[in-house]
């Protein structure tokens, strides 16, 4: 077995550099979003010149490159760990794990979650080779708990409105590489239509009136959870318990629409 030798000395100074750098432009992007992201200011604030901190990033861009990608990475670790909290067998608990630390990491993080589900930053273009592999880790995670929902029974796609012709796009095939030739591409758009009604739910709550227009954001979440899993074809026998957390006010039992 092969043992990494340390890191060299001039090595240590970069990381601790970049992580210096990135830290300091976290606080601007906390303050007033992306467009508060200076080098010039985050150089004063070093100590240094601006010219000197082109040797880590040679530009605004990758600078927020590297910030997505700590922020898809970090969501993605997220995302992660709830599931895994869960018994392998528990499909809908799975699932309703994911879409709760999908809300608790964008509570906690709303200057990530601005940066990478906000307005895009003007004339920026993500690079799929730099933000690509932290991105798709959130898709592969959702991807593999309903993949096994389906396989154990526990969902099933034709309960869904998605067309079961859909064709996947480019992006989907760079973000999953072999993976998207693994699956049909009906449960992709199932996975995106989910995605997308849970990334619309936390925007109103965290950029939005909701909070305003409501007083239990944590139990119309729920419910909005419950209401996501049966669109996307979850037996609906189970999901009155899955959808809630810890400490949760429980939901009466949601009907079928298939029985309505």
């Amino acid at each position: 077995m092969s043992v990494s030798s340390p890191a060299t000395r001039r090595v240590r100074q970069r990381q601790a550099t970049v992580a210096e750098i990135k830290a300091l432009a976290r606080a601007q992007l906390a303050d007033g979003g992306a467009g508060a992201v200076n080098l010039r200011a985050i150089a004063r604030e070093m100590g240094t010149t601006s010219s000197a901190l082109f040797r880590y990033f040679p530009s605004y861009n990758d600078l927020i490159s590297a910030l997505l990608a700590d922020a898809y990475h970090a969501h993605a670790g997220a995302l992660a760990a709830a599931v895994d909290a869960r018994p392998p067998g528990d499909h809908a608990g799975r699932w309703a794990a994911l879409c709760r630390a999908y809300r608790d990491w964008s509570l906690s993080s709303p200057a990530e979650f601005a940066l990478t589900h906000g307005t895009p930053v003007p004339g920026y273009q993500a690079p799929v080779q730099v933000t690509g592999p932290a991105a798709a880790r959130t898709i592969t995670t959702a991807l593999g708990v309903y993949v096994a929902a389906v396989a154990a029974g526990a969902a099933d796609p034709a309960r869904s409105a998605v067309p079961a012709g859909l064709q996947t796009g480019s992006l989907w095939e760079a973000l999953l590489a072999a993976q998207a030739q693994d699956h049909e591409p009906r449960l992709a758009g199932i996975i995106l239509t989910a995605w997308a009604s849970i990334i619309g739910y936390l925007s109103a709550e965290i950029f939005g009136s909701l909070t305003a227009l409501v007083t239990d954001t944590d139990r119309l979440y729920h419910a909005h959870i419950r209401a996501v899993m049966l669109s996307m074809g979850y037996n609906p026998g189970g999901l009155a318990e899955a959808a809630t957390g810890p400490g949760s006010i429980a939901q009466p039992p949601m009907p079928d629409p298939a029985t309505r």
